[in-house]
């Protein structure tokens, strides 16, 4: 599943032109790996006041301009994009790392000359389930459409238990 995600530079953006989108290619097995590390940094967490992220080198993400993409993620939000999407042009970078925390992951990245450095927004765990499951969102879908399914899931295994 290919997800833009809406960024935030340091230092920030003065102009819309740019403004920088970042897209992850989720697969199964990548979902499942950032699951397991969530889980590991969980359980590290609970036994050190320091540890509360792992960082993993990202090999399926893409850094681009804003203008590059035809439909944009709000900010702090993501948007699953069509399997056929295509992109304009693509932001030099020197690397994008996975950040895992306890329920939630983001990518960061820097440019190649170290002019700013950027982060997404969060992906939660919920999402990141739900791809490990081996389902998926259809295009145009955002934190919204997920926790439209999060609210129906609860009510229909409510609905099972009373039964």
């Amino acid at each position: 599943m290919h997800i833009a995600l809406s960024t935030t530079q340091i230092p920030p953006a003065t102009s819309k032109p740019q403004e920088i989108i970042a897209i992850v290619d989720l697969s199964q097995e990548r979902a499942l790996e950032l699951l397991a590390l969530m889980n590991d940094i969980t359980l590290r967490a609970t036994n050190s006041c320091t540890t509360f992220r792992i960082s993993s080198f990202e090999r399926d993400a893409l850094i681009v301009p804003a203008y590059a993409l035809k439909e944009l993620p709000a900010a702090n939000d993501f948007l699953v994009l069509p399997e056929d999407y295509s992109v304009t042009a693509i932001t030099p970078i020197k690397l994008i790392h996975a950040n895992v925390m306890p329920l939630y992951t983001n990518w960061s990245a820097t440019d190649e000359n170290e002019r700013f450095v950027l982060t997404t927004a969060d992906l939660t765990s919920q999402l990141l389930k739900l791809i490990a499951r081996g389902q998926s969102l259809p295009p145009g879908s955002t934190n919204a459409t997920l926790n439209t399914l999060s609210t129906n899931a609860v009510i229909i295994a409510e609905q099972e238990w009373l039964h």
